[in-house]
């Protein structure tokens, strides 16, 4: 993974583990959050990222970090 991706996948740990109210977001009783709603709210927040790289970041990470919704459009922390 690249640097990049590295620092993306560092503040999707801590938003989707720690924080999700950071950014305003409220995850399902699953712990789920919506991708484009977490780009979206992370780049409102000053992060520039998009769908593309979240995505990314999941098919290149090294030991499982998150997981999908079984209809992709979800992701939480694992």
């Amino acid at each position: 993974m690249n640097k990049r991706l590295t620092k993306i996948s560092k503040y999707l740990t801590f938003v989707l583990r720690h924080e999700p109210q950071s950014i305003g977001l409220t995850p399902d009783a699953y712990g789920h959050v919506n991708i484009d709603e977490l780009v979206q709210r992370a780049n409102q927040a000053g992060k520039t990222i998009t769908v593309e790289q979240v995505r990314q970041v999941l098919e290149q990470q090294e030991q499982p970090l998150f997981a999908l919704s079984d209809d992709g459009q979800m992701i939480r922390a694992l």
